[in-house]
C-alpha cells in the first residue's frame, strides 16, 4: 500500500523551503524600519558596464545579458569572479545582532567540446574589497589560496569535478573558510546551455537559528536541499562583499554562466522589538 506520509528526506526538504520563505517574508516586514540596515538589489539580466558589479579575472557580461565567469579559450587555469560593489552589513558589534538575507540566482555550466567539465561555481561572502587569491584556480574555485591554510569566507559551492578533498560525486556544499565542506549533498548538474534549463537557486540565512539553507531546482523540476548552522559573527567581519566565483583547470574546463541574481538583507541595529515596531507603524 502506498504511504501518504512524507519520507524523512521529504520532510527535510519541506523544512528548508519553509526556512527560506520565512526569512524572505521577515525581510519584507522589517524593510521599512529605521532601526534596520538593509541592502537589496536585483539583476533580472546583466548590462555591460554595470557600475555596481566588480568583475575580476576572466568575468564579463555577454551581449545576451548573461554574467560569464569563465570562457576557457586557451590551455591555462582561469578564475572569474563578480562581486556587488557596495558593502553589506552582516552583523553589528554594538548590539551583537546578525543580519538575515535571501539571495536567488539562476546559472548553467556549458561543456567545452572534448574537455572534462570543471571545476564549479561558488556564491560567497568575504571581507570587503576581496581580490582573487593566489593559487586559487582549478579546484580552489577562485576563493581559496591552495598554499595557505587560512582563507576567510562563507560560501555555497556547486562542484561538478571531484578533487581529493571532495565527495566522490558532483555535489552542493556549504563551506566555511575551506572547500572541505561542512555539509554536502549529491547534485545532478545541468550540462548544456542548449537545453535552456537553468539551475535555479535560493539561499537564505536565518539569524535567529543561525542556519544557512539552500534550495536548488534543477532539470525536470528536481529539488535538492542542504542546510547548516553557521554563526556568521564568528566567521566574518561586520561588513562583507557578496558575489560569485568560478574556475577551470588546465585540462578540465567549462563555461560558467549566471543568468539572473537578486539579493536582500536586513540587519537590526537596535534591540527594539520588531513586532512592536510593526504594530505601532
Amino acid at each position: 500500500m502506498a504511504s501518504f506520509f512524507p519520507t524523512c528526506n521529504d520532510q527535510k526538504q519541506i523544512y528548508v523551503v519553509l526556512v527560506i520563505f520565512t526569512t524572505f517574508f521577515l525581510l519584507l516586514a522589517t524593510k521599512q524600519l529605521n532601526s534596520e540596515k538593509t541592502v537589496s538589489f536585483n539583476f533580472p539580466k546583466f548590462t555591460q558596464g554595470e557600475p555596481t558589479l566588480n568583475l575580476q579575472g576572466s568575468a564579463k557580461i555577454s551581449d545576451s545579458g548573461n554574467l560569464v565567469l569563465t570562457i576557457p579559450t586557451d590551455p591555462k587555469e582561469i578564475v572569474g569572479r563578480a562581486l556587488y560593489t557596495k558593502p553589506v552589513p552582516i552583523w553589528d558589534s554594538t548590539t551583537g545582532n546578525v543580519a538575515s538575507f535571501v539571495t536567488t540566482f539562476s546559472f548553467i555550466f556549458e561543456d567545452v567540446e572534448s574537455k572534462t567539465p570543471a571545476d564549479g561555481l561558488v556564491f560567497f561572502l568575504s571581507p570587503p574589497n576581496t581580490k582573487i587569491p593566489n593559487n586559487s584556480a582549478g579546484g580552489n574555485l577562485g576563493v581559496v589560496d591552495g598554499l595557505h591554510a587560512f582563507n576567510q569566507f562563507v560560501g555555497v559551492e556547486f562542484d561538478n569535478y571531484v578533487n581529493e578533498w571532495d565527495p566522490k560525486h558532483p555535489h552542493i556544499g556549504i563551506d566555511v573558510n575551506s572547500l572541505i565542506s561542512l555539509k554536502t549533498t549529491t547534485w545532478n548538474k545541468v550540462s548544456s546551455v542548449s537545453s535552456n534549463t537553468w539551475v535555479k537557486v535560493s539561499i537564505a540565512y536565518d539569524s535567529l537559528s543561525k542556519t544557512l539553507s539552500v534550495v536548488v531546482i534543477g532539470e525536470n523540476g528536481q529539488i535538492t536541499t542542504v542546510d547548516q548552522v553557521v554563526d556568521l559573527k564568528d566567521v566574518l567581519p561586520e561588513t562583507v562583499s557578496v558575489g560569485f566565483s568560478a574556475s577551470t583547470s588546465k585540462n578540465a574546463r567549462q563555461i560558467h554562466l549566471i543568468h539572473s541574481w537578486s539579493f536582500s538583507s536586513s540587519l537590526k541595529t537596535s534591540n527594539t522589538n520588531i513586532i512592536n515596531n510593526i504594530a505601532s507603524s
